[in-house]
């Protein structure tokens, strides 16, 4: 087991990425239990870790909108609102997969993507690619933000783990830009305000 702070987050990613092992690691919003998109083996074990039901991709975090455009398709006003809300604060956002991109990470033909307000974590992202980050809880069993609480529960299940001091209790504002206006799903903010971008 490797358990190291914050700053050392990417070479716990990089020991994990050669071992084919998820990580789990502290976000903007919560602790995520993830891999890159690119290591299969990793992501397949985090939906045995967790019990998690296949029928529930993953979120993706990106840090570039170059990193949007392989994963999703999107238009140039969907682009505008996507910019707004990652400017302002932590927004997952539902758009249609891209050519090719399916299986752990979409549902419907339909994609999550967030970036991530941590330069750290997003310089990551730049170097390993894009990263699946679900929750670091078992399916079914409330979220509990605290370390210890977390080691505890995937000690026997996960070998790679990174921590900081201080970490949010709230996950993302969920927002799907499929239809043609866009739909609050998760959390709290006025969607109204999308009408005028």
């Amino acid at each position: 087991m490797l358990i190291a702070p914050l700053r050392n987050l990417s070479e716990i990613f990089r020991q994990a990425l050669r071992q084919g092992e998820p990580v789990i690691f502290p976000t903007d919003t919560i602790y995520g239990i993830g891999a890159p998109l690119s290591d299969k083996k990793a992501n397949e074990k985090i939906f045995e870790i967790k019990g998690r039901d296949r029928t529930k991709p993953f979120p993706v975090l990106i840090s570039s909108f170059s990193q949007a455009e392989e994963l999703a398709h999107f238009d140039e006003h969907q682009k505008k609102i996507m910019d707004f809300l990652w400017s302002k604060g932590s927004f997952t956002i539902i758009l249609k997969a891209g050519k090719g991109v399916e299986g752990l990470y979409t549902l419907d033909g339909n994609i999550a993507l967030r970036v991530p307000f941590m330069p750290v974590l997003r310089q990551i992202i730049d170097k390993t690619g894009a990263i699946s980050a679900t929750s670091a809880n078992l399916s079914g069993v409330e979220y509990c933000g605290d370390f210890k609480t977390i080691l505890n529960t995937f000690k026997d299940l996960v070998h790679y783990y990174s921590f900081q001091d201080i970490t949010g209790q709230n996950s993302s504002v969920i927002i799907d830009l499929t239809h043609p206006k866009p739909i609050l799903i998760r959390g709290v903010f006025d969607i109204e305000t999308l009408s005028r971008i």
